[in-house]
């Protein structure tokens, strides 16, 4: 059962992650990057409080490593945005909207 649902922004973030990697590697750099990053999907949907509260800046919304950003949706989780080394403040101008 999946415990997650990804959000149209984070849909976007994975494509322009993608092209980045795909212009600057390869596809097959590209490929493995977001199936690292998608794999923790799940891990997430089943430990939802895995990550690091981000209530200072938006509240309910936690961060794991590799940049996503999420916050516990009904018995999983919602992945709202993802972020490298972005600043989180500036990030979540996009998740406030979620709330």
């Amino acid at each position: 059962m999946t415990r997650y649902r990804v959000s149209r922004d984070a849909e976007f973030d994975l494509d322009e992650i993608f092209l980045y990697w795909a212009q600057r590697a390869s596809l097959e750099a590209a490929y493995r990057l977001i199936d690292s990053i998608t794999d923790r999907f799940g891990l997430l949907g089943e430990y939802a409080y895995a990550g690091k509260p981000l209530d200072e800046i938006v509240a309910g919304v936690k961060c794991f490593p590799a940049g996503i950003y999420y916050q516990r949706a009904g018995r999983g989780i919602e992945i709202l945005d993802i972020h490298g080394a972005r600043d989180q403040k500036r990030a979540f101008k996009k998740a406030a909207r979620h709330e």
